[in-house]
């Protein structure tokens, strides 16, 4: 969220809570409003919404800060998987150049994957099917990849897998809470409008009164 946006909602904030306190604590300012229908109840439900907003607002930046986390650590674990796989491939491609119809079972004919899904698909099919043919896997354990190894590397492609997933729950995470705040600002802001209005009407007569609301006499 830019810097612009955090001001803009904690000046929101800070009016509202100005607004609501500042006309429970005073008893005079709070009986001229309630004759206009603004007693402690309603007075109250503008609290609610204020408390609601504010753990809206909250909200969002713990979503926000546990999405960038997980970005971070998706792409540490995509660069992982990405230098196990490509170790294996490029060796894969080395010793079984000669041996297409094992290239093809590595899915290591055509183009490098692309994406994470193709990343993804072409990574397992590499380890399993290296760890799954007996021949293939004996190969290659000569050349130090044995079947320890290859295990130890899916894993590392397993890693990025399930950061990947976390990614992007995080990310739903963050949009949700991002359309709360949405939603939990333009209620208080609604119901701070209006009673603006109204106090102006029950304060007309106390201008003094009216600048404890945070507001000008008109």
């Amino acid at each position: 969220m830019a810097s612009h946006d955090r001001t803009a909602i904690a000046d929101q904030l800070n009016a509202a809570r100005l607004a609501i306190s500042n006309t429970l604590a005073d008893d005079e300012l709070l009986s001229l409003v309630a004759a206009y229908g603004y007693g402690a109840a309603r007075l109250g439900e503008g609290q609610r919404l204020y408390d609601a907003a504010v753990a809206a607002v909250d909200a969002r930046v713990a979503a926000s800060g546990a999405a960038r986390l997980a970005t971070a650590q998706a792409h540490a674990a995509e660069r992982r998987a990405w230098a196990s796989y490509q170790a294996l491939a490029q060796l894969a491609r080395a010793v079984f150049q000669h041996e297409p119809a094992r290239s093809t079972t590595l899915g290591l004919v055509g183009h490098t994957p692309r994406g994470t899904s193709g990343f993804l698909a072409a990574a397992g099919t590499l380890f399993a099917n290296a760890l799954g043919v007996a021949p293939i896997g004996a190969t290659l354990a000569d050349y130090g990849y044995d079947a320890a190894r290859l295990e130890r590397e899916l894993a590392v492609v397993r890693a990025f897998d399930q950061a990947y997933r976390a990614q992007v729950v995080a990310f739903g995470a963050a949009r949700r809470a991002t359309s709360e705040r949405r939603a939990a600002l333009a209620a208080l802001s609604r119901w701070v409008a209006q009673y603006l209005k109204i106090a102006r009407i029950a304060l007309r007569d106390q201008p003094t009164l009216i600048e404890k609301l945070g507001i000008g006499a008109v």
